[in-house]
């Protein structure tokens, strides 16, 4: 079925705009004020109150809530393990490996946060094929894989053929794939729905997170 494509994208028009919220009519002090209520606004908020529950912590968004950059993206969460050989020529291996297994804690973190909290962001495991369609991309992952065998995640990234390929994804011409599906730390690329992801839950989330004001106008103290 056609999906008519607008300036905010597919997710928005399937949520429906997010709810604005109400604007910053006057003076307020708080402990922290985070400006931006995309998703590292919003998880900055979020931990604040999870760890200081008597902190008082404020969102300020321009617009609204997830209608950014966060409400439009692709919808994938993924970790970091094709990025791991990049890492260790730059930082060496504890650093890039440690960093590497913190990105895919963080994908698990997410799906944990979605499930506690009934935030429904459609999350769902799956894994990430990288993926050859000519001679010259074959074994493209291969280095990644080798890092990660190298520093001990050998199943962070490990080789498909082209009929374990199809039997996933069944297009004529992939050749090969290297498939992503998490290590120890249990990281896998994991889709889920951006806006959905970026508005509050029922129950404990609601509770806990701060309010958001739009469109403000903060004055030097």
């Amino acid at each position: 079925m056609f999906e008519r494509h607008d300036a905010h994208g597919y997710w928005i028009a399937e949520a429906g705009p997010p709810q604005p919220a109400p604007a910053l009519e006057s003076e307020r002090t708080a402990d922290v004020v985070v400006v931006g209520g995309g998703y590292t606004g919003l998880w900055t908020a979020w931990h604040i109150k999870r760890l200081h529950p008597e902190a008082s912590v404020v969102v300020l968004e321009a617009e609204r809530c997830g209608e950014g950059p966060s409400g439009r993206n692709g919808g994938f969460v993924n970790g970091l393990w094709f990025s791991l050989p990049t890492m260790r020529k730059h930082y060496g291996d504890r650093p890039a490996i440690e960093v590497a297994r913190a990105a895919a804690e963080s994908v698990a973190e997410i799906g944990s946060f979605c499930r506690e909290q009934e935030v429904d962001a459609w999350y769902r495991p799956a894994g990430y094929l990288q993926v050859s369609t000519a001679p010259a991309w074959d074994d493209a992952w291969g280095p990644a894989e080798q890092s990660c065998r190298e520093l001990g995640e050998p199943d962070a990234c490990v080789t498909l053929d082209a009929d374990e390929v199809r039997r996933r994804c069944a297009s004529p011409i992939f050749r090969g794939a290297g498939f992503y599906a998490g290590g120890a730390a249990g990281g896998r690329r994991r889709r889920r729905h951006p806006p959905r992801g970026s508005r509050r839950g029922p129950s404990a989330a609601r509770a806990r997170s701060p309010p958001p004001h739009r469109r403000p106008t903060p004055r030097r103290g």
